[in-house]
C-alpha cells in the first residue's frame, strides 16, 4: 500500500469496513448453525444480511437486482428494510423536534 493510501482511511470507512466484516462473520457463523437443530441459521444469517445492506453499496446494487427478479421471495426481507427505515427517520424526526 502506498501512503496516500493509508491515510486515506477514515474513522468512518474503517467503521464500515469492520461492519461489512460483521456481517459476513456473522453470515458464515449462520451456516455453521444450519444443521443444528431448530432456526438458528435463518434468524442468524438474516441479521448478516441486514449489516451487509446497511454499509456495503456492492450488496445493495446485489439485492436490488435479485429483488427485481424474485420480487415475490425477497418481499419479507424488504418489509424488513422499510421498517428500519421508518424507526430510523422517526428517530431523526424526534431529535430534531426535541432540538428546535
Amino acid at each position: 500500500m502506498t501512503p496516500s493510501r493509508v491515510t486515506g482511511l477514515s474513522l468512518p470507512r474503517i467503521r464500515q469496513l469492520a461492519l461489512i466484516g460483521t456481517g459476513w462473520t456473522i453470515i458464515a457463523f449462520s451456516v455453521l448453525l444450519t444443521p443444528l437443530p431448530g432456526p438458528g441459521g435463518l434468524p442468524l444469517a438474516l441479521v448478516g444480511g441486514v449489516i451487509l445492506l446497511r454499509n456495503s453499496a456492492s450488496a445493495r446494487r446485489l439485492f436490488v437486482r435479485l429483488k427485481k427478479r424474485y420480487p415475490r421471495m425477497l418481499s419479507p426481507a424488504e418489509r424488513g428494510l422499510q421498517f428500519l427505515r421508518r424507526r430510523q427517520k422517526a428517530k431523526r424526526r424526534a431529535a430534531a423536534d426535541a432540538a428546535g
